[in-house]
């Protein structure tokens, strides 16, 4: 098949890892596969280049400009793609709108992120009717899959889950067990309201107060300068500036991860965090707040602990928990945590199903 996958950039975000990944994989199985983007942003394009990937990119030059949509309309027909692949949301918005008219086009729009409690804005609804365009809606969490069908419910016959997939041979255990007595723990991700770090400074600073010997290292960029902020002031205000280390942007991650006791994810709300993925595939226990499937993917007592991230004192609790552990124990977590990523989390049963989905669509559609 020929499949084009539409996203905002290249840029460092989840999304843009998965659908990267994603494409490898597809092309190692024999589809020829594209990129669309309209910024500039190219982080992980020297990886499409590898796989020897085209990218094409129509430069955006203003908020409201339409001009992606008529290159993306264009780049469909002179490309003759059968799939259209979109990730984020206005990405998705343009895909539907340039596959307008053209039925012999299987467009998959999908829905990487969620925040259930918020409200649901005028914009939010129509572009969820947008998505009427789409063949397939495929969604990355179970938890967003039934809040969009409650919500949504003229979309719950396009409905799909696929949980993100992970190249378990790039992420896997290297011994990441410390033994000096201190817990290590690592986070990653942008610096965005959503990753609640304020609230796991204060958790950090009442470990400290219980006497649990712990530090924090957090890879990432400020996404919100006033968030960031407001992180800082609140690392100052705990006074855990000596337990908190900022990594920024890295690309070491799968090494990056042999080197801590446990990842710690703390968010309000998730779609399917890759750095969780990624962990459990690196034998990595997870400290995880429990939202999306987040308590699918941890499982409490084996693989980690999952909290309330609106409660520090319950984040402060799975610390001191998986701290308390002794390294037996440690043990079994990160040998029960591999098995379940390489049964449920591989590149390649992500894949699988995608191209399950694409060919039980192309079979539909074959004369009778």
């Amino acid at each position: 098949m020929r499949i084009l996958c539409v996203i905002t950039n290249l840029d460092t975000g989840g999304a843009q890892r998965q659908l990267v990944n994603l494409a490898r994989g597809l092309k190692r199985r024999g589809h020829h596969v594209e990129f669309f983007t309209y910024y500039p942003q190219g982080f992980f394009k020297p990886e499409l280049d590898q796989a020897d990937i085209p990218v094409h990119l129509c430069l955006k030059k203003s908020r409201y400009a339409l001009t992606p949509v008529w290159e993306l309309r264009r780049r469909i027909r002179c490309g003759s793609f059968d799939v259209v692949l979109a990730f984020l949301e206005t990405a998705v918005v343009y895909a539907e709108l340039a596959c307008l008219g053209m039925p012999g086009v299987h467009l998959i729009a999908s829905e990487r992120n969620c925040d259930p409690n918020a409200a649901i804005s005028f914009g939010r609804a129509a572009k969820s009717r947008l998505h009427q365009l789409a063949r397939t809606v495929v969604v990355n969490s179970h938890a967003h899959r039934d809040w969009m069908a409650a919500h949504f419910t003229w979309l719950n016959r396009r409905l799909v889950t696929i949980w993100n997939g992970v190249d378990t041979e790039v992420f896997r255990p290297a011994g990441n067990a410390s033994n000096n007595g201190t817990l290590k723990l690592f986070g990653v991700g942008r610096i965005t309201p959503q990753k609640n770090l304020p609230a796991l400074a204060q958790a950090l600073a009442e470990c400290s107060g219980k006497k649990v010997a712990v530090t924090l290292d957090w890879a990432g960029k400020p996404d919100d300068l006033s968030c960031h902020r407001a992180v800082l002031a609140a690392i100052k205000n705990h006074r855990v500036e000596d337990v908190w280390r900022w990594l920024g942007v890295r690309k070491d991650i799968p090494a990056l991860l042999n080197q801590y006791d446990a990842l710690i994810l703390p968010s309000l709300w998730e779609g399917l965090p890759n750095c969780l993925c990624e962990a459990l595939a690196a034998g990595l226990p997870v400290l995880a707040s429990d939202v999306s499937d987040n308590a699918r993917l941890v499982q409490g007592g084996v693989t980690g602990f999952v909290f309330d991230p609106k409660r520090p004192s319950a984040i402060a609790r799975a610390i001191t928990q998986f701290a308390f552990l002794d390294q037996s124990t440690r043990r079994s977590f990160r040998l029960a945590a591999r098995s379940f990523a390489e049964k449920e989390l591989s590149l390649a049963a992500c894949v699988a199903n995608y191209e399950r989905l694409l060919m039980a669509d192309r079979q539909d559609r074959q004369p009778a």
